[in-house]
């Protein structure tokens, strides 16, 4: 009879250790699973806050574009034109070199 119980005992000790030890490697491997989750939230919080201050930024410059200032700022910058009184002013010192350099 002692010895019935001896095994029992020993068999339930060794399941509960079997237990044990399921049991710390599936709280770690969620542990490792919820890190990875953080830092994959953190880094797309990061992204949507970068649009979001993107979009601010693209929102002002749209307010900007149909202002009489942004047009003519644009106009002269891209597309060269002047005023119909304005005098233009070349710095031939920048012409030469640019024809010097191939003509950029």
């Amino acid at each position: 009879m002692k010895n019935k119980r001896k095994k029992k005992i020993i068999w339930t000790n060794f399941f509960v250790f079997i237990f044990m030890i399921y049991a710390i490697f599936t709280i770690g491997s969620q542990q490792v699973t919820i890190y990875k989750l953080k830092k994959s939230q953190q880094q797309i919080t990061d992204k949507i806050e970068m649009a979001k201050k993107e979009n601010e930024r693209l929102q002002e410059m749209l307010k900007d574009t149909s202002s009489k200032e942004y047009i003519e700022k644009m106009a002269r910058e891209q597309l060269g034109l002047v005023k119909a009184d304005e005098k233009v002013y070349v710095d031939q010192s920048l012409s030469d070199v640019n024809l010097q350099e191939g003509g950029n």
